[in-house]
């Protein structure tokens, strides 16, 4: 097997394992916030939402970059885990004492007083978080995603635990942090127990500053990231009520669930992918286009259910009182939609050395970002989303960009896009079409129109994309499924000899 085979075999493979844990992972999200939704208001989903958007701005400058710069770098010695180690640690700690003590300040910006005590205590997570950075940087530049991805699994489930039984009780707002919190810290040592790896006492300047050239330039993209990604709702927390940022945090969250299962797992393969062969374009190419392929066969059928079938997903996973996220997420989920195969031009930058022009790229979209924001702002909620298209509107540039460093060819390369696109439109249109029928409506439209519209639209589709893929996206296609398909059966497999050692009755 050549060398190309073979790694082209680890990426999709890794791909498959990381959604089969991931989905159970986020499952177990969704399955949480349906319970919670019932419990709580949309003024403390809102509530969390604002604090959220800090620590998540502030979380950029934990990183610093450095997980990925430590994915990056062809030699890695102990000296730059340690140091990188040592510094996040240092800024996390810093950084939480800025929060505690300008906390009012915020919550009196916002005029929401309890914003104040959510933010200190959220502010925890920092230094927690911290201490992730070295151990699953390694473990990602190993391929060890089955690893990360079990940690996700665990973590939520402590998550759960935690934030369950305090709504229950009546905590409120409380419930949410302590599933932010107990979801961090679990993930921290769970992570820890699954490398060999431990800081040393050692710090490197000569390291820091090589690891600070590339490393400051993405925590740049990070932080312009953060803030186009957070803007929205700042300026809904800033203009509009709690409650009002309570709906569109609920279709926002459901959608960021379903778009990490996408874009998040592919770009951390790919990253770690692209920097194997960044001296070889055409093999980076043929890649590139494979994960392209990948991801929009994975995300478009997801986000155009999910929109298709907003009104009956929302009142049936969520409760009543939470109708008003529904247009929200029709918006959402078709920008997502495309969003979700334009994730790997910023790793095929990176994997070549360029952070500048993924830098640059990032400052574009952010610009392009803000000002839909604020243009669209005075139409309401509905604007604000339709500003999270942003993508799509920079596209051609990306394109562009990636045709003159890498040598993309473009119209394979939208090829690859428009195959998944084609399958799909004729479900969504069909789906559609079928909501407008008394099939469509009733108390338990759920089980009886969604379900099996659903059902019938993934067969559809797969059956539409086989046709339109290819010999060699059809491989892909095979190589992601493989692992699940292991694992299912291995599952029936040990059930069936449990079952057979049984003792029979008498």
């Amino acid at each position: 097997m050549s060398d190309s085979d073979d790694l082209r075999r680890k990426a999709t493979k890794s791909i498959g394992w990381i959604i089969l844990e991931k989905w159970s992972s986020r499952l177990l999200s969704l399955v949480v916030i349906a319970i919670l939704t019932r419990l709580l208001s949309p003024e403390d989903f809102g509530l969390v939402s604002l604090a959220t958007v800090v620590i998540a701005l502030l979380q950029v400058f934990v990183e610093s970059g450095f997980v990925t710069v430590l994915v990056q770098k062809k030699e890695l010695g102990e000296k730059d885990t340690s140091t990188a180690f040592w510094t996040s640690v240092a800024i996390s700690l810093v950084l939480f004492a800025a929060l505690y003590f300008s906390a009012p300040l915020l919550a009196a910006l916002f005029q929401e007083p309890d914003l104040t005590t959510v933010l200190q205590v959220l502010g925890l997570g920092l230094p927690i978080s911290s201490l992730s950075q070295v151990p699953a940087a390694l473990l990602e530049r190993s391929f060890g995603f089955r690893s990360l991805a079990i940690r996700q699994v665990a973590g939520a489930l402590f998550g759960a635990a935690a934030a369950v039984p305090i709504a229950f009780i009546g905590g409120g707002v409380w419930a949410l942090v302590a599933q932010t919190l107990v979801t961090n810290a679990a993930s921290v040592v769970i992570l820890w127990g699954a490398t060999t790896w431990r800081p040393r006492f050692e710090f490197s300047f000569a390291s820091l500053r090589g690891m600070w050239k590339m490393g400051v330039r993405i925590m740049g993209i990070g932080l312009l990231d953060a803030l186009q990604q957070n803007i929205d709702k700042l300026l809904i927390g800033a203009f509009f009520s709690a409650q009002d940022l309570g709906y569109y945090y609920l279709a926002q969250r459901v959608g960021t669930i379903l778009i990490d299962l996408v874009t998040t797992v592919m770009s951390r393969v790919t990253l770690t992918t692209f920097s194997k062969v960044q001296d070889d374009l055409p093999r980076l190419n043929r890649i590139f286009l494979q994960m392209t392929f990948a991801s929009a066969a994975i995300g478009v059928p997801i986000f155009g259910l999910v929109a298709v079938l907003a009104t009956q997903i929302i009142p049936f996973a969520f409760g009543p009182g939470w109708e008003a996220s529904v247009p929200l997420m029709w918006v959402l989920a078709c920008g997502w939609a495309f969003g979700a195969v334009m994730y790997f031009d910023r790793s095929a930058f990176l994997a070549i050395g360029r952070a500048d022009v993924a830098l640059w790229v990032a400052i574009l979209q952010n610009v392009v970002g803000v000002a839909l924001v604020f243009a669209l702002l005075p139409f309401g909620m509905f604007g604000v989303a339709l500003s999270r298209w942003s993508r799509i509107v920079t596209w051609p540039v990306r394109i562009h960009i990636l045709h003159r460093l890498i040598g993309l060819p473009v119209w394979k390369y939208l090829g690859q896009v428009f195959r998944c696109v084609a399958a799909m439109i004729p479900v969504v249109v069909g789906i559609a079409f079928l909501q407008l029928t008394p099939w469509a409506s009733g108390s338990h439209a759920f089980w009886t129109f969604a379900v099996p519209a659903g059902v019938l639209g993934v067969l559809a589709y797969g059956a539409i994309l086989w046709g339109l893929a290819g010999r060699e996206n059809r491989a892909v296609l095979v190589q992601i499924g493989t692992p699940i398909g292991v694992r299912i059966r291995g599952k029936f497999t040990s059930i069936a000899r449990r079952l057979r050692r049984s003792p029979r009755p008498e």
